[in-house]
């Protein structure tokens, strides 16, 4: 039985070699230039030196969503799916009965994205 594990070729995508971070430069910074890095990293919820080697190697980073974005998009996928069945029920109905879920839903829209 054990032959036949070792024998088994592994299947699947192959597992991503990671480079291994051994060599250093040190930086100096002021207090200040050191929080306002510290704060940067922390809005991208990253640490400070994945930051600073970032910046280094790439000129920028590419921020991840804010909870307010994501808080956004959550919404927008709930009124997408509201409009679909909005459509169907017009189809299936005729439009004069979807009309009002459809007016409600244009409202909750407008809402959403003017009251930003």
């Amino acid at each position: 039985m054990e032959n036949k594990k070792e024998n088994k070729t592994k299947r699947g995508r192959p597992a991503k070699e990671k480079a291994k971070l051994s060599t250093s430069i040190n930086l100096k910074l002021t207090e200040a230039d050191f929080n306002s890095v510290k704060e940067k990293a922390e809005k991208l919820g990253i640490k400070p030196t994945v930051y600073a080697r970032e910046m280094t190697l790439k000129g920028g980073i590419k921020s991840r969503f804010t909870v307010e974005e994501l808080d956004l998009m959550r919404k927008l996928a709930g009124i997408a799916n509201n409009l679909n069945q909005i459509a169907r029920k017009a189809n299936q109905e005729g439009f004069e009965n979807a009309s009002k879920a459809a007016y409600l839903l244009m409202l909750e829209l407008k809402n959403l994205l003017y009251d930003r």
